[in-house]
């Protein structure tokens, strides 16, 4: 049976990514984008953000749990590659996302900058200041091979710290998953 294209209805997003770049600090095997350093330095402008933004802007749902909550199926993620290899533009569309009023922002990270405290530190209260609701830290033995454990461990607690949601993303290093 096929579906005339007039019928087919998409529904309005309740939530949305937006992909930085694929320039990343690391080449981890089970990366579905194959980011790694080698990736030219292109990233999106805040010019297109800012457009993409504005159309999502009163769509995109908070969690169930309130709109500064961070929830994997709902709010705006920021990711790449890795977002942090651009912190000033980072810091930039944190603050769009937030004057367009988008609930449950949240950005991706590997954490490969969380080597000191006080950045860690300083940078959370920077981005929380300009309105990120929450982290995504992504660490599993894939991530291990090229950034520190004590590096995530450091951004889970510095985001406690700073009032920013955090919760982590593991994976096995398994191929039968």
């Amino acid at each position: 049976m096929w579906i005339k294209l007039e019928e087919f209805k998409i529904d309005e997003p309740k939530s949305g990514g937006i992909f930085l770049s694929y320039r990343c600090s690391g080449s981890c095997r089970h990366c579905m984008y194959s980011c790694s350093p080698e990736w030219s330095k292109d990233w999106i402008s805040p010019e297109d953000v800012e457009e993409v933004l504005k159309h999502l802007s009163g769509k995109i749902q908070g969690p169930r749990t309130g709109p500064r909550a961070v929830g994997l199926n709902s709010g705006l993620h920021f990711t790449g590659g890795e977002p942090f290899l651009n912190y000033d533009l980072l810091v930039e569309l944190v603050g769009t996302a937030s004057r367009l009023d988008i609930p449950g922002t949240f950005v991706e990270t590997n954490c490969y900058w969380c080597g000191d405290e006080d950045l860690t530190e300083e940078r959370f209260s920077e981005l929380k200041e300009a309105g990120l609701d929450g982290l995504l830290v992504s660490v599993n033995p894939f991530t291990a091979e090229h950034v520190p454990v004590e590096n995530a461990l450091r951004a889970i607690e510095k985001g406690k710290k700073c009032s920013v949601r955090t919760c982590w993303f593991t994976r096995r290093a398994s191929s039968t998953d």
